[in-house]
């Protein structure tokens, strides 16, 4: 019979303490490749998005970064800058003119056709 009562009590103890929530381990924080450097106005070169299907406009110069617009293939696409990630990519910051609207961000160069009238300033 102690037995039982013992265990008994253990049970009752073990229902009455607080349950311990575990938090998760990840956090969904923005990534650090999303953040990126200061740009201005300091090219005033152009390229046209590729042929073959949309070009993804991102918010930072990775391509883990959100994507800001698909941008249509031969779409202008006017350069403020360059900027080579972590990974050794090379990306252009500017903006797109499309759908009645303008849209800032990155765009990597590879979904860039020629380079125009650039001078290649760094972000």
């Amino acid at each position: 019979m102690k037995k039982r009562l013992a265990g008994a009590v253990l049970a009752a103890a073990a229902l009455a303490a607080p349950l311990a929530v575990v938090a998760p381990t990840t956090a969904a924080a923005t990534p650090a490749a999303c953040t990126s450097p200061a740009w201005g106005p300091n090219d005033p070169g152009y390229s046209f998005t590729v042929d073959g299907g949309t070009s993804p406009l991102r918010t930072g110069p990775n391509s883990g970064c959100g994507v800001r617009k698909n941008v249509p293939a031969n779409t202008e696409f006017s350069i403020d800058c360059w900027y080579v990630n972590g990974a050794g990519s090379l990306w252009y910051h500017g903006d797109v003119y499309t759908s009645g609207s303008t849209y800032t961000g990155w765009m990597y160069s590879g979904n860039l056709g020629r380079i125009y009238e650039s001078n290649y300033a760094s972000c």
